[in-house]
């Protein structure tokens, strides 16, 4: 497996995947804020779960941009926790809020799974994503992901709670677990190993 990211552009239909530089650090940190009165419950950081295989990690992160094919960047993918025995890495996605909800995530996947599991040579992927963040949880499994596990992360009483007791919130509480003192979201645990993405059709670039 390769190492180190080594990589081309990619250019897909409506996006172009190229290395992180360290302007686009300077860009993200203008994106506008998200829309979504939850989206500050997206990335509630993953406790550590020591294994015995932690000692294969690199100890690295890798990233890349996703532009637009016309020019303005869009997205990052990232991956971490690259593993160099079982050739798997966990990933990272995030898109600016103007482009959410328009396919150019799903696009920028397929996109970036074709190339990792191609010339970068990986067996397995694996991400973490919120169980209530539907529209991400159908987008992994459209692209064959699948759910292995689940766990309750801690969020303290978020003052962004209250809404899941309006109506057009209740359809997202059984996610969520409340109580005075403490409240807990649920975050699902997905792969997508490479002969899976083949046999379901995915390309290798």
């Amino acid at each position: 497996m390769t190492q180190k990211a080594e990589m081309r552009e990619l250019l897909g239909e409506r996006v172009r995947i190229r290395p992180w530089q360290r302007a686009d650090t300077l860009m993200q940190e203008r994106w506008p804020r998200y829309s979504e009165p939850f989206s500050s419950l997206w990335n509630i950081p993953r406790p550590y779960q020591p294994g015995q295989d932690d000692h294969q990690w690199t100890g690295t992160n890798e990233a890349w941009a996703v532009d637009l094919r016309s020019g303005p960047l869009i997205g990052r993918i990232s991956l971490r926790e690259i593993d160099r025995r079982w050739q798997s890495a966990r990933l990272g996605i995030s898109l600016a809020q103007p482009y959410v909800g328009q396919g150019l995530g799903g696009e920028s996947l397929r996109l970036f799974l074709a190339y990792y599991f191609g010339s970068l040579g990986y067996q397995r992927m694996v991400l973490d994503v919120a169980a209530f963040n539907l529209r991400a949880v159908r987008c992994y499994q459209r692209l064959g992901f699948v759910g292995i596990g689940s766990e309750w992360r801690h969020i303290g009483n978020e003052p962004v709670l209250k809404l899941l007791d309006e109506q057009q919130y209740q359809h997202l509480a059984p996610y969520f677990r409340r109580n005075r003192f403490d409240a807990q979201v649920e975050f699902y645990e997905m792969e997508l190993t490479r002969d899976a993405w083949l046999a379901a059709g995915g390309a290798l670039i």
